[in-house]
């Protein structure tokens, strides 16, 4: 007899629909429609980013960039993109200097610090240029009165600003700082004077010190000091007057023998003393008040013009920031033309 299954009498559960088979993204289930807006979308996105990396680029080479401070003076800043205008002219400056090309894009951030000192020398001493001196310094540079557009002036200065990559502004700020040089040379040749004590040395010169401590002997032994440089000494200037020098101001002597000579008395034999390469034996033959030449006033003027500068420096202290890098320089580089 068959056996029969037996039933508890309880409703089946009613088989589950198969959700329509089809593509999903986290579940949420995705036609074509939906996967074509998707793709546009993507697309979209990958191409503004591609859009806002170049913009970004653009940005930070054009803008950013160029306007990154690099050096401060007081209250004045001193950007990449003034450096990379300056910089094309200084190298050809240099060219012939021996300098490299590295050496000589560092010594042009120093030459921008000058240049603002020397500008607020300038300004401590009441001289303050206009707009219109700076045209004028411009002017004269060239040769010609300063004009309006379509002048003489205008064509030079306007080839000029193409020749050197420059600009207007940044011309303009480089004219101011060598005028305010000049202005402040020349009130420091007033100050200088018209004459004062200058030193006359009667020296010998060889260029080791054995052969200095030589000299000194025979000197000490009874020789005329004028005698044995006529033999002796390799600085022929001298040599040819028995040793003796043309009149100086002590400042403008080298250090060392400044050193030496100060607070001597005249016909006292000094050495042997180093300058340079070479030693010398002297003695300071006399001290006389007498007229300084054009070419003294001007070294007196730039000893001065030094020292103010030096001052000026001090007294900013941090106020005095740099901050010019290897890559701040690359970046001048790719600009220069």
């Amino acid at each position: 007899m068959a056996r029969r299954e037996r039933t508890t009498g309880l409703p089946r559960p009613k088989p589950r629909a198969r959700a329509a088979s089809g593509r999903t993204i986290a579940g949420v289930p995705l036609g074509d429609h939906q996967l074509r807006l998707a793709i546009i979308g993507t697309a979209v996105l990958a191409l503004l980013a591609i859009i806002a990396g170049f913009a970004y680029n653009i940005y930070e080479e054009q803008v950013a960039r160029p306007g990154t401070v690099i050096l401060t003076v007081g209250d004045e800043d001193f950007t990449l993109g003034y450096y990379a205008d300056r910089l094309l002219a200084f190298l050809q400056a240099n060219a012939n200097s021996g300098e490299s090309a590295k050496l000589a894009e560092e010594a042009l951030l120093n030459k921008l610090e000058e240049e603002a000192l020397t500008l607020q020398v300038a300004r401590d001493r009441g001289i303050n240029l206009s707009e219109q001196d700076v045209t004028q310094a411009i002017a004269d540079g060239f040769g010609v009165p300063a004009g309006p557009t379509g002048s003489s002036f205008d064509t030079l200065y306007r080839n000029q600003l193409k020749q050197l990559h420059i600009s207007d502004s940044n011309y303009r700020k480089l004219r101011e700082a060598q005028l305010a040089n000049d202005r402040l040379l020349e009130a420091f040749t007033t100050d200088a004077g018209a004459n004062g004590e200058q030193l006359v040395l009667r020296i010998v010169v060889v260029n080791t010190k054995e052969a200095a401590d030589a000299i000194l002997k025979r000197v000490q032994a009874g020789e005329d000091l004028g005698t044995v440089a006529q033999t002796a000494s390799i600085d022929l200037e001298s040599r040819q007057k028995d040793g003796v020098m043309l009149p100086e101001p002590a400042v403008l002597l080298p250090e060392a023998i400044r050193a030496a000579a100060e607070g001597k008395a005249a016909g006292e034999l000094l050495g042997p003393v180093q300058v340079e390469a070479n030693w010398w034996v002297f003695r300071v033959d006399k001290r006389e008040d007498t007229p300084y030449t054009d070419g003294q006033k001007t070294q007196l003027a730039q000893l001065r013009l030094d020292d103010a500068i030096k001052a000026k420096r001090a007294q900013l202290g941090s106020k005095v920031e740099r901050s010019l890098n290897a890559d701040d320089i690359k970046w001048a580089e790719r600009h220069l033309n």
